[in-house]
């Protein structure tokens, strides 16, 4: 295993942890992934009816958007860290 997919490793159980905690200790963040998760099982009911070729759009359109955010998600918990490291070097820490 090379040192990005130990980082890619390491940030992604970091981010699992951090949805984790965030359920835990939030419990309108609980509710609503809660509720998403219904939706999504009421969605894929409705698409079940809908012809291959539109079923198929609508899944790549929902699985477009979980990518984009994870992507995104990773992307913010870096520079996140990058933030943190300049503020402590901007107070004398480093």
């Amino acid at each position: 295993m090379d040192y990005d997919e130990i980082m890619e490793m390491v940030i992604s159980e970091l981010i699992e942890r951090g949805y984790h905690q965030q359920r835990k200790e939030d419990e309108e963040m609980d509710r609503l992934i809660k509720r998403r998760i219904e939706l999504r099982q009421q969605a894929d009911l409705c698409t079940a009816a809908l012809d291959e070729q539109t079923r198929r759009t609508l899944e790549e359109y929902y699985d477009s958007i979980d990518h984009i955010n994870g992507h995104q998600l990773k992307y913010i918990y870096l520079q996140g860290a990058k933030d943190c490291v300049r503020l402590l070097k901007s107070l004398g820490v480093f």
